[in-house]
């Protein structure tokens, strides 16, 4: 069957925090297809990441969301997940920000909100340093590990550059050729218009 060649099997790596996993291009799902998600909590009761490279049909813009941040140059929001819409998470590289949880690989989520945006409003450097997401993906007891085992993701490390500084809609076919063979095999694969 054509799409065999396609379905590459799981790479039986855990999906710890700070590690992504990528959608298997046979994944015909409206909140997951083609989907880049860096997981946040990996334990034996359930699983979190956010989604990376989802935006929202209408964009959002941090600026809309907060107020005093008018005359900032508009700071895009992405669509995190289907669960919890009204719950907003950064990603960034910017260790001073307080009580930021570490992901790994210089990366952390949230922390201090009034300092990020405070560290925003000072005219530092935040382009290319930070990500802004409403909503995550969720997991409950076993759910990720069933659907590992059914190959529909690729556990692997995320590269912060492609994270931050190219765009959130080449990241999963990018992700998977910086993995060789036989994963970017997966990138080349036409894309199934969703059904949802």
């Amino acid at each position: 069957m054509y799409e065999d060649i396609f379905q590459v099997k799981s790479n039986n790596i855990t999906p710890s925090q700070g590690r992504i996993i990528i959608a298997s291009p046979l994944l015909n799902d409206y909140h997951f297809s083609r989907t880049v998600i860096l997981m946040v909590n990996h334990d034996e009761n359930g699983d979190m990441g956010v989604v990376l490279n989802k935006d929202f049909l209408y964009h959002v813009s941090l600026n809309d969301l907060v107020k005093d941040l008018e005359d900032i140059p508009s700071i895009p929001v992405y669509k995190g997940g289907p669960v919890g819409r009204d719950t907003m998470f950064f990603i960034h590289d910017i260790e001073e920000i307080k009580d930021s949880l570490p992901l790994g690989n210089g990366l952390f989520m949230n922390g201090d909100f009034n300092q990020m945006l405070d560290y925003i409003k000072s005219g530092r450097q935040y382009e290319d340093r930070v990500r802004f997401y409403l909503g995550y993906a969720g997991w409950g007891k076993g759910q990720l590990q069933a659907e590992m085992d059914e190959d529909t993701w690729i556990v692997s490390e995320l590269s912060k550059s492609r994270l931050f500084k190219e765009s959130y809609r080449t990241l999963w076919q990018n992700t998977l050729n910086d993995m060789g063979e036989p994963y970017c095999t997966w990138a080349k694969y036409p894309a199934i218009p969703s059904m949802n």
